[in-house]
């Protein structure tokens, strides 16, 4: 990596910290963050955004995801104690981080397109590195692995390339090792916007690393991606999750034979919703929203903290499935301005998810 590089670490602002110690539980987790990291500077680029309040919603991303395949990964015996896995497409490392910290970088590899990106991973995390190419034919690597992921990154894919990329990952699992990825489900289009061929790519993304013609936004069926399975493997045992990755991407997994059942493993969904008032009035902050579970879950609990301490909250209550409303108040001068103010929904299975992650700083003037 050049040592030119000025890492961003968030971890040094206390604030942060104190919001850490909740998120996970080891305590030697990396926190650098390499400066061209697209994932943390979409962060940073939403409103009222400082670094420490963007790095809330980095890592609990990262988290979640890493949390989605450990989840997978109890269908194997032996779960990740043993795996060797291929985390492919990694970009920075967002989930890469909280995986070595939980088995140890000696059996993980990262292979991403940017040389910068397997550099800085190899460096900071001690991983082993392969750099990509966007033509999977010029892919090279060997070895074979117990494990291959490849979160959000057919999901960026025209259908040119997904058959082949599928083709290309699937071979470099060991026997009864299991490919791992994720999609835009077509669901997430209006129909007006839907195509009888199963897929639509749109030549926008929020990297500008690579032309947009090969790696877009992409939106698949489920059948579009069994019809490119059975032809790229036809050998494999695929399941199906939607909405498995962060309650919005549908996850897929391809297993290779032999394998063992994996009948009554479940991804559960995120919550959803959203903050939608807000006001500072009379000193004193109130805001509200609505959230929602999964299909069959109570609503989730919604709750306020400050850094790392829980002020409020909101109780799950309402029909299954359905949206519920929530609200909080407290008075401007009951935190410090620059304390992470953090609302966050929590589902009966454990799921969770940031609404808010902000400090009052910007709004006092």
């Amino acid at each position: 990596m050049d040592e030119s590089v000025v890492l961003i670490d968030p971890a040094l602002n206390r604030h942060f910290a104190a919001f850490l110690r909740t998120l996970w539980r080891g305590s030697s987790l990396e926190t650098r963050i390499h400066p061209a990291d697209e994932m943390f500077r979409y962060e940073l680029a939403q409103p009222h955004r400082a670094p420490e309040t963007a790095s809330v919603f980095y890592f609990h991303t990262g988290r979640t995801i890493f949390e989605t395949l450990e989840r997978l990964a109890t269908g194997r015996p032996g779960g990740l104690s043993d795996a060797r896995i291929l985390d492919f497409a990694s970009g920075f490392g967002r989930s890469t981080r909280f995986l070595v910290d939980a088995i140890g970088p000696e059996r993980v590899h990262v292979s991403e397109i940017d040389p910068d990106a397997v550099s800085f991973q190899q460096s900071v995390f001690g991983v082993r590195g392969t750099v990509s190419d966007h033509d999977p034919s010029r892919f090279e690597m060997s070895g074979s692995f117990d494990l291959v992921t490849a979160w959000s990154f057919f999901s960026h894919l025209p259908g040119r390339r997904f058959e082949p990329w599928l083709d290309c990952l699937y071979r470099l699992l060991a026997p009864g090792g299991s490919l791992i990825l994720s999609v835009h489900g077509m669901s997430l289009l209006a129909a007006a916007d839907q195509s009888p061929a199963g897929i639509v790519f749109r030549p926008v993304s929020e990297t500008r690393r690579l032309a947009s013609q090969e790696y877009g936004t992409s939106y698949v069926t489920a059948e579009f991606v069994r019809r490119a399975v059975s032809a790229a493997a036809p050998d494999a045992t695929l399941r199906t999750f939607p909405f498995g990755l962060c309650g919005f991407q549908d996850v897929y997994v391809l297993r290779r034979p032999p394998v063992s059942p994996l009948a009554s493993l479940r991804l559960f969904r995120c919550p959803w919703g959203v903050m939608d008032t807000s006001a500072i009035e009379n000193g004193t902050v109130s805001v509200g929203g609505w959230a929602s579970g999964d299909g069959d879950e109570t609503p989730p609990h919604v709750a306020l903290y400050f850094d790392d301490v829980l002020r409020q909250r909101s109780p799950g209550e309402g029909e299954a499935g359905a949206p519920r409303r929530w609200a909080f108040q407290f008075p401007v001068d009951g935190t410090h301005p620059d304390a992470i103010v953090r609302i966050e929904a929590t589902s009966v299975n454990g799921m969770s998810r940031v609404f808010v992650a902000e400090t009052l700083r910007p709004y006092l003037g």
